[in-house]
């Protein structure tokens, strides 16, 4: 079931010029944490890429995270075309986006 329903959010969001998704673990840590009514970094970053998102706003970091550690997801994750054609970027507190 949770396959359908992923699926489905996936055919909503596709061709999107702009996708804000949770993303408040990394999968690691998501295998502990699962009905928690959250996302790993990893997934939204996949069902992004396979829906054709242009761009892609990660958002609701775990609060526990240090600014140390945020900067170093964006250098992990949000090299371009290292995870696919989706330009994937953290979002941050008062950040305009332009589309």
């Amino acid at each position: 079931m949770a396959v359908e329903q992923n699926l489905a959010l996936e055919q909503f969001f596709a061709g999107a010029d702009l996708l804000i998704h949770d993303a408040q673990y990394t999968q690691e840590e998501y295998s502990s944490r699962i009905n928690w009514g959250h996302t790993s970094i990893e997934y939204a970053i996949g069902a992004a890429n396979r829906a054709g998102v242009k761009q892609l706003a990660l958002f609701h970091h775990d609060p526990d995270r240090t600014d140390v550690q945020l900067d170093e997801f964006a250098q992990e994750y949000c090299q371009s075309g290292k995870y696919g054609e989706t330009e994937i970027f953290l979002a941050r507190e008062g950040m305009i986006i332009d589309l």
